[in-house]
């Protein structure tokens, strides 16, 4: 099974002008090509010809193929005054598609946004919001690979690997929760426009009105997501503030896809729909920090989940990684690594999370 390669991911706030927001990403996929995508003002990247004004936010993509020869465009659909931030990259060696996830602010609402490179061609969607105005925060997505199989017109079971992008992050609307939206990457009709958007807790039958009373910010406005094993399935933690429970799910895909050709194959119609179940779930973890709406997107804060499915929170605060895990019907007592030149961010957090994997 070919997996997802994800090479390089740098993420670097460019030194651009006060007023002005800019991020670069980077990514090489195995053939040796170079994807660069920047985000920022048109006039600050130089494009200001290209876009419809100068002070528009605008993605700039940019390749170098390991011959040399180097493509460059401003991402159709992100030309507006509209600020892009939270860039993060992805990329699927089984369909060799590149994925470019994003966070668009305007000045009342803010969506999350998609973007398909597939031979040569750019296609973006938006995350559609719920009714209203809403914000959106702290995407994260997941590239994942599923054995399936469909029966062909002689009923004889097909092998394939599905390859399944998956997304969750925090909305804020009339209720806020987290969302989930997937988009089959293998199909032959693939069309990234066609993202499909469900409502975490509605998925578990949970939804309806929400409570923040006493419950810090850090502890909802960073659901999470991550593989689960090597068959395909995810696993997602999210605080449901309707239920008022920390709640640790397993999402995956019916393994029988049906029969393609058979209109009436219910299975073939339901290969899309996720099967969510809880695995754990506990108290919300009030202890986590309360941070402003609209912290920065490298905010340190986030949830790993191990083995057991118990979640680990993680924040930095006050030169410390601290972090705290979910052990039955409790969370642990906060602890914490100081981060000086001897203990970095980064081997800090890999101990917790390493912490966090062991039985």
């Amino acid at each position: 099974m070919r997996r997802a390669l994800l090479s390089i991911a740098a993420v670097v706030l460019l030194a651009l002008p006060a007023a002005s927001w800019a991020e670069e990403r980077a990514l090489l996929t195995s053939d040796g090509t170079l994807h660069t995508i920047t985000s920022g003002r048109a006039v600050d990247l130089g494009l200001e010809g290209q876009a419809q004004s100068p002070e528009n936010n605008v993605l700039e993509w940019v390749s170098r193929a390991e011959d040399g020869t180097v493509v460059s465009a401003i991402i159709p659909g992100s030309d507006s005054s509209a600020v892009k931030r939270g860039l993060q990259t992805a990329y699927d060696e089984q369909t060799r598609t590149l994925v470019l996830m994003w966070t668009e602010d305007y000045s009342a609402s803010s969506q999350v946004r998609i973007g398909v490179l597939r031979e040569g061609a750019w296609t973006n969607s938006g995350l559609l919001p719920t009714q209203g105005i809403s914000k959106a925060f702290n995407p994260q997505m997941v590239i994942s690979h599923q054995p399936v199989f469909h029966l062909d017109d002689h009923d004889q079971q097909v092998w394939t690997t599905r390859s399944t992008l998956s997304i969750v992050w925090w909305e804020e609307a009339q209720v806020g929760q987290a969302r989930f939206a997937t988009l089959a990457l293998d199909e032959n009709q693939f069309d990234p426009r066609q993202l499909d958007v469900y409502e975490l807790p509605a998925l578990l039958g949970t939804s309806g009105t929400v409570s923040y009373d006493g419950i810090p910010s850090g502890a909802y406005l960073f659901p999470a997501l991550q593989t689960d094993g090597l068959g395909g399935a995810l696993v997602a933690v999210f605080a449901d503030l309707h239920d008022q429970l920390e709640k640790v799910v397993r999402i995956s895909f019916a393994e029988d896809q049906g029969k393609p050709s058979d209109t009436t194959s219910v299975q073939w119609k339901r290969r899309h729909i996720p099967i969510v179940g809880v695995e754990a779930s506990g108290p919300i973890a009030r202890m986590t920090p309360m941070l402003a709406l609209n912290a920065p997107p490298d905010t340190a804060v986030g949830t790993s989940v191990g083995a057991g499915y118990r979640p680990t929170h993680y924040w930095l605060e006050g030169g410390a990684l601290k972090y705290t895990q979910l052990l039955g019907a409790d969370w642990s007592p906060v602890r914490s690594i100081t981060i000086d030149d001897a203990m970095t961010y980064d081997k800090a957090l890999s101990l917790v999370i390493g912490m966090g994997q062991r039985r």
